[in-house]
């Protein structure tokens, strides 16, 4: 299946697996797919931690081609939205979206810089920054990376999801620790502690 030749009319009742949504990358990101983007069955839990409590707009934190926000609304009637700075892979992800027949996504095309985290009740985080130590694991040379980058995009999000109100949720997968605010308490984790929930507390 090719996404290109089909934009216009959205495939219904589409299955929603990990061979139906690579269908429609291109070939470098089918082969990045497993190592940036997370898996549609760690989604779905995620997107269900972080809504349960009545979370209505939820932010990924780079969010790719938008693999955790379409696998998480799927199942959810709650708002996904993700940041992606490549305008290329922003377009193809609210592509994808409208493939699977979802009005509850939106990959927003913008820097983690500009964005206000007020304006939203709940967060992910998938090392959305490392590619900036990694150069090697880049997904492409759309946005410069320097290692510098890192700890300013790192500093930001420290600083905007510290300002969250308590009983803010956020989800994290894979990583370490030292990326979530110290006001941030871990309340449970799956897959061998890969996926993890956090609550801000007063």
């Amino acid at each position: 299946m090719s996404l290109s030749n089909n934009t216009e009319s959205p495939v219904y009742q589409l299955e929603l697996t990990e061979e139906s949504f690579n269908s429609f990358l291109p070939d470098y990101l089918k082969y990045a797919s497993r190592l940036h983007f997370t898996p549609i069955e760690t989604a779905k839990i995620a997107g269900s931690w972080l809504t349960e409590a009545g979370a209505r707009r939820i932010l990924d934190i780079g969010a790719g081609v938008g693999k955790f926000c379409i696998s998480a609304a799927r199942y959810s009637n709650s708002h996904f939205y993700g940041v992606e700075q490549r305008a290329s892979i922003a377009k193809l992800g609210n592509q994808l979206a409208k493939q699977f027949q979802l009005q509850n996504v939106s990959i927003l095309h913008d820097n983690i810089l500009n964005v206000n985290f007020s304006d939203y009740d709940a967060f992910y985080l998938f090392n959305p920054f490392y590619e900036n130590l990694e150069f090697a694991k880049r997904l492409n040379d759309e946005v410069p990376l320097k290692e510098k980058l890192y700890r300013t995009y790192f500093n930001y999000t420290d600083e905007q999801l510290s300002k969250a109100k308590a009983g803010t949720r956020l989800v994290t997968y894979h990583g370490n620790n030292f990326e979530v605010p110290s006001s941030y308490k871990k309340e449970r984790d799956a897959f061998d502690g890969n996926l993890k929930l956090w609550i801000k507390q007063d």
